[in-house]
């Protein structure tokens, strides 16, 4: 009867772990969805303000040849009431800007986590199929620790190989190189 509670207990917790994963995967995805729908007010708000910077710069456009059709001289012409009031929403615009910025830093980090826990559980699995792999005598003591080694490797070098990865996409490096790259971490 203890054997049948071991199990029902492992089954359990094996349930709780699965639960608690889905509920925090569940919360990622809600504030990750919080955060893209602050970052596309955010950047509504700069398209608001560009809009209205663009209004300014063709005020001050006009007035500019207004002036030098009247004088006939391209110097001050009176620009400083529009000036004035570009200002405050070019500091605003900088602001958004930066916060846009944070947001999106933020978003990227949390993917790089998710990221870093689905390579974390395949080095798990990889790791509990090479425990079995040994105790039944499939697999070597050296051949084991050689290939968990390898895939634990893979496991720290995450960031550096997510780093080689986007650099490839965005062109930096070649396809060869970036496969080099990898396997000298790998």
């Amino acid at each position: 009867m203890s054997f049948l509670n071991k199990i029902k207990a492992q089954v359990t917790n094996l349930g709780d772990g699965v639960s608690a994963t889905t509920s925090k995967l569940a919360g990622n995805v809600l504030t990750s969805s919080k955060e893209n729908s602050k970052l596309m007010a955010i950047k509504a708000e700069i398209a608001s303000i560009d809009g209205d910077l663009e209004f300014a710069y063709k005020d001050i456009g006009k007035k500019y040849i207004e002036h030098v059709t009247r004088t006939g001289q391209s110097i001050e012409f009176g620009v400083q009431d529009t000036l004035v009031q570009i200002a405050p929403k070019l500091d605003k615009k900088t602001q958004l800007e930066n916060e846009a910025i944070e947001i999106e830093k933020a978003l990227k980090d949390q993917l790089i986590m998710q990221e870093k826990a689905a390579f974390q559980n395949e080095f798990d699995e990889e790791q509990a199929k090479l425990d079995k792999a040994l105790k039944m005598d499939v697999i070597s003591k050296e051949e084991h620790t050689e290939k968990l080694l390898k895939a634990k490797k893979r496991v720290d070098n995450f960031i550096n190989i997510r780093k080689i990865e986007k650099q490839f996409e965005m062109a930096l490096i070649s396809k060869d190189e970036k496969e080099q790259r990898i396997a000298l971490l790998s």
